[in-house]
């Protein structure tokens, strides 16, 4: 199998809201029975909701990108996946490789500006984060996740917490920003935030 690029893989979420060919990491399905045989690992009840994650491969401008690919099964159905990427990958430069317009979405900060996610109508979560040693200079993307949009589900409505692309998951742990406040934070925050928020302008 050719070893994508990180930024074609990373469009394709950006386009639907999960990626919805398994071809791009190795797999013919996304079935637990092709998870497990090549080699993903099964954490949680896999009667009810289960992630199965495995590390995968890709480039980006020549350099390795390891991710850990997750995928969420409820009763045996892909509901959500996602990679985690850690401090691989620029946020800025992937939002300026990917295609424009952007898809809606809406800005989350922790206090500080140290962390954040940009939440998109169609159920994509980008969680990112400043580097962590010296002065927070750039964001990296650490997780990208996002749901199955046409997933059925016979009690899709069920108390079970998909965490994966969850606006209330996400919505815990930072705040809203709109554009402007954005920009007035920006003024007096860090080079991270200062470069998304000029991206984003």
């Amino acid at each position: 199998m050719p070893i994508l690029d990180i930024h074609v893989l990373l469009q394709s979420w950006l386009d639907h809201g999960w990626l919805r060919d398994p071809q791009a990491v190795g797999l013919s399905t996304f079935e637990a029975q092709e998870l497990v045989a090549h080699g993903f690992y099964p954490v949680s009840d896999v009667d009810q909701l289960c992630l199965y994650e495995d590390e995968r491969l890709f480039r980006r401008a020549g350099r390795p990108v390891h991710a850990l690919f997750k995928a969420f099964l409820q009763r045996g159905q892909l509901v959500a996946n996602g990679l985690g990427l850690g401090d691989q990958v620029h946020l800025a430069g992937f939002l300026r490789a990917a295609r424009q317009p952007l898809p809606a979405f809406r800005v989350l900060l922790e206090q500080g500006g140290r962390s954040g996610a940009l939440l998109f109508e169609n159920g994509l979560v980008l969680q990112f984060a400043a580097n962590l040693r010296g002065k927070p200079r750039h964001y990296y993307l650490t997780l990208v996740e996002g749901h199955v949009a046409d997933a059925q589900l016979p009690d899709r409505d069920s108390d079970i917490d998909l965490r994966a692309a969850s606006a209330r998951h996400v919505q815990a742990q930072y705040h809203s920003r709109d554009r402007a406040e954005l920009q007035r934070l920006a003024r007096r925050g860090n080079a991270a935030l200062r470069e998304l928020a000029s991206l984003l302008a």
